[in-house]
């Protein structure tokens, strides 16, 4: 039912360009900050995978946050090391280590590391970021019991100032040469940072009844057992006056921390017609809060939030005449508040090329717990919310055509829809909960055509918010165009391919950052983009080798005055060459 099994992807080409970078997927729907290892604006309407637990304090950084789709199991047949490096910005590299290997024909262990430590061009913005990820995956000789274990810890420091003053914007817009040198702007403030910190486990064990006959109706049973902490931390050494006013001018200090554990019993069992379905009871406990509780003049501010709640539900996977079918529902109980998840899709390849898909989910989660509580040493940072679920309804369709590329399209309705806003006095940011619908349409087209050593890729987003675009601001055109040319040079050693990748969005109030919340709010008075981002890129395969060169924004040197911004107040990257590598080996 789950554990997609792939092969290692050594080849070269623009998807792999398009995921050389800190995140290591494709980034084109995000907009990144100035360094490496900070935020990521988003530039169309991305929603979470659906969970049970909420999502947790720093919302602005989750795409840099660890989850575990971002984890694999492996079984190889040869020892395998991966290291992907990439130059970053003033001081600074960024690698990720990967090692496994098969100890036995039953055993796999991998271990891997992904480390980052970049100053930035601007005052006050360094990175330090870490994360270890260890895998065990257990086969016994006799295939009647299998393992699968890993650990996680990660951490990720981040420097803040609060973004360009009012005069340093006025020098950055009109790209006075004499502040070519970034690290002259004077910013907001240079005695800020945050932390969050996560570290959990996860292991799932599983007998087989009968493996050497895959189809019998009990197949398996199981139990997985997960726990995670985490905490974010917020420190400043003296009070900024535009966060308004604060319980203390000096050594600010506030840490949220946070703690789930989930157990689930499962079994697989094989129906009629190739169908398999995966029936699952677990239990959830979560825990977030403070040390302290806040007696204020307009209400008490608990300490915590806890839950605990079980989770029946069922997954679905199979083939049904020519149709591919997928599906899963669950249904969750907590302190009055019902949570629950459906979803089915069905996909059909009728070969040459062409494929179909379609896929329905309805969901209702829960508010992320900094929505619903949070403390500061800031007095306009303390609330404590009662706000129910948001409810999540989705369409999307998939068509393949050879001669007119991949067209993807959804349709997302959004109910109770929560987000950060500027209170009535518009000055600071708070968590409110939207009393209408939200409704976001989405169409992608991605097609890519070849002349001779000649190709070009053109992907072109369009989104329409039909209701609720106060609330969810995205631009209505999004696109990446690529021309490119590749060769075999050396005797065909070497295959390379160079070109030049353009990204442009159309003009949209871009979601301004908060740094004691770690997180986007809506704004309403600025709007931002229509400036193009032009990269030249070079990429070479040399055996298992993949190198890059890469000359990022090179446009913003022919242009007169500096437009872009990846928030209010905060600068997109300026022009810079960069080059790194991804090497695979075996032994």
């Amino acid at each position: 039912m789950r554990g997609d099994t792939t092969a290692l992807d050594t080849t070269l080409g623009l998807h792999k360009l398009n995921k050389f970078n800190y995140l290591r997927r494709d980034d084109l729907e995000l907009l990144p900050f100035a360094n490496v290892g900070q935020s990521h604006n988003k530039l169309s309407l991305q929603l979470p995978a659906f969970s049970f637990v909420p999502s947790f304090a720093g919302g602005a950084r989750r795409e840099t946050q660890l989850n575990a789709a971002d984890l694999n199991y492996y079984r190889v047949p040869t020892p395998l090391t991966e290291l992907y490096f990439k130059t970053a910005f003033v001081q600074g590299q960024q690698l990720d280590a990967a090692f496994t290997t098969n100890v036995s024909e039953g055993l796999n262990i991998s271990l891997a590391y992904k480390g980052v430590r970049s100053l930035g061009q601007y005052q006050h913005i360094l990175t330090s970021t870490g994360d270890f990820r260890g895998t065990v995956f257990y086969e016994s000789p006799d295939k009647h019991y299998q393992l699968k274990a890993h650990l996680v810890n990660q951490e990720l420091l981040n420097q803040e100032n609060g973004g360009l003053t009012e005069s340093a914007l006025l020098l950055y817009t009109t790209a006075d040469p004499e502040f070519d040198d970034r690290g002259r702007l004077d910013v907001n403030f240079e005695n800020a940072q945050n932390v969050i910190h996560s570290a959990g486990y996860f292991a799932q064990q599983e007998y087989f009844f009968n493996p050497e006959k895959p189809g019998s109706l009990l197949h398996s049973i199981g139990l997985e057992t997960g726990h995670q902490a985490k905490s974010f931390l917020y420190t400043q050494k003296t009070a900024f006056e535009g966060f308004g006013p604060a319980y203390k001018e000096e050594n600010l200090y506030t840490k949220a921390t946070g703690f789930n554990t989930r157990i689930k019993a499962f079994g697989n069992l094989n129906l009629s017609h190739g169908i398999k379905i995966m029936p699952y009871l677990s239990h959830i406990s979560l825990r977030y809060g403070y040390d302290r509780l806040l007696d204020l003049n307009d209400g008490v501010i608990p300490s915590e939030i806890s839950n605990r709640f079980f989770v029946t539900g069922l997954e679905l996977k199979g083939q049904w005449k020519i149709w591919q079918l997928d599906g899963s529902f669950s249904q969750g109980f907590a302190s009055g508040q019902e949570f629950g998840h459906i979803d089915f899709g069905a996909k059909k390849s009728f070969g040459n090329g062409y494929s179909f898909g379609a896929k329905y989910a309805r969901n209702t989660r829960p508010v992320a717990v900094n929505m619903r509580l949070n403390q500061s040493d800031y007095k306009a940072y303390n609330w404590f919310k009662d706000f129910g679920p948001v409810t999540t309804q989705s369409l999307d369709l998939r068509l393949h055509f050879p001669y007119v590329g991949l067209l993807k399209g959804s349709f997302t309705e959004l109910e109770n829809y929560a987000y950060f806003g500027l209170d009535e006095n518009g000055a600071h940011p708070l968590p409110i909960q939207y009393n209408q619908k939200v409704q976001h349409l989405k169409i992608h087209h991605d097609k890519t055509w070849r002349l001779g050593s000649w190709g070009y890729q053109s992907e072109i987003i369009y989104q329409n918010v039909l209701n609720g675009a106060e609330v969810l601001p995205v631009p209505d055109l999004l696109t990446r165009q690529t021309v490119f040319f590749e060769d075999e040079w050396f005797k065909k050693a070497a295959k390379i391919q160079t070109g030049v990748r353009l990204k442009y969005f159309t003009e949209f109030n871009l979601p301004a950052y908060d740094p004691v919340l770690a997180e986007f709010y809506v704004q309403s008075e600025e709007s931002l983009g229509a400036f193009p981002l032009v990269d030249f890129f070079f990429q070479t395969k040399i055996r298992q080798t993949r190198l890059f060169l890469i000359y990022e924004h090179m446009n913003q040197l022919f242009q007169g005055e500096n437009n872009h911004f990846s928030a209010p107040g905060i600068p997109y990257r300026d022009a810079s060459l960069r080059f790194g590598l991804v090497w695979n080996f075996f032994k």
